[in-house]
């Protein structure tokens, strides 16, 4: 290739069969020669590639050019999981990373992922059936995925809660229980079933009510997710369905609602930037 990068190390090399992944952040270096790649690896170069390397079902949702010179994005689904990687015309290496764009701090691989798991608006309408409770009274609505055992997520719903209690935002509670958390789908049934919202999930709470009503929406909930990709909490989904999986500090969630920064907090890094938010016309309720 003939642009320069400048590499973090975040893991390891492994190499199998002369290909080389690389496990890493890529930071592209300012001024870099970009250009389209003139081609890329068909999906069944890429699939026996990705195969023979990881020893498991991979499945290829799509391939593209990326703007850098050389370089091609693939978009799969590994164990149900959706991600992306990166290799070259001539399918000679995988790269399994974040694309970072050293001017603006973007997270370019976030936001491909973003844009590739995206729901339809079809979709966005339906997490209203998921929903077990909403809080607050706020313009703008999201959805949280949360999970009662999920440490990450009880600190997304501290903020959540702060928000919502100052009328900033409407958030729509989805629970979704982690398979390796014991005892977590009993807990959501029983928040559901006891009508215990927030106060519930806070307090994990477990009753012994687990009701026909309960049982059915977790279960189309985890159906629903799984469906979708969405493997782990907490997650949120916002109205123009974009998901994002991961703890959002609330600065960077802040920014991407649209809200001003917290007074007491400094504004969102440019390393933890989210991609630029996305007008959309469901983002708010009509006052």
């Amino acid at each position: 290739m003939t642009f320069i990068l400048n590499t973090f190390i975040k893991g390891f090399y492994l190499f199998r069969s002369g290909i080389a992944i690389f496990c890493f952040f890529l930071i592209i270096a300012s001024g870099m020669d970009q250009a389209l790649c003139e081609s890329c690896p068909s999906s069944e170069q890429l699939q026996q590639t990705i195969q023979s390397v990881m020893k498991r079902d991979v499945e290829i949702k799509g391939i593209r050019a990326t703007a850098y010179k050389g370089l091609c994005e693939v978009h799969v689904r590994i164990s149900g999981r959706d991600n992306i990687l990166y290799t070259n015309q001539e399918n000679q290496f995988l790269v399994f990373g974040h694309l970072i764009e050293s001017s603006s701090g973007e997270n370019l691989t976030r936001k491909a992922l973003e844009e590739y798991t995206r729901l339809s608006p079809k979709d966005v309408q339906k997490l209203k059936s998921y929903t077990a409770f909403s809080i607050g009274k706020g313009p703008i609505e999201l959805f949280y995925v949360t999970d009662p055992q999920c440490p990450y997520c009880k600190k997304g719903e501290k903020i959540l809660k702060k928000m919502a209690e100052a009328s900033e935002v409407t958030v729509h509670f989805i629970l979704y229980p982690l398979s390796f958390h014991k005892g977590a789908k009993e807990q959501c049934i029983s928040i559901i079933c006891d009508n215990k919202g927030l106060e519930g999930l806070e307090s994990e709470y477990l009753s012994e009510n687990q009701c026909t009503q309960g049982k059915n929406k977790v279960e189309a909930t985890n159906l629903f997710m799984k469906e979708k990709g969405i493997t782990g909490t907490p997650g949120y989904i916002f109205t123009d369905g974009i998901i994002h999986t991961g703890l959002l500090h609330e600065p960077n969630l802040r920014n991407r609602l649209g809200l001003p920064p917290p007074k007491d907090e400094a504004p969102p890094q440019k390393h933890e930037a989210e991609p630029k938010k996305l007008k959309h016309p469901v983002d708010s309720k009509k006052k």
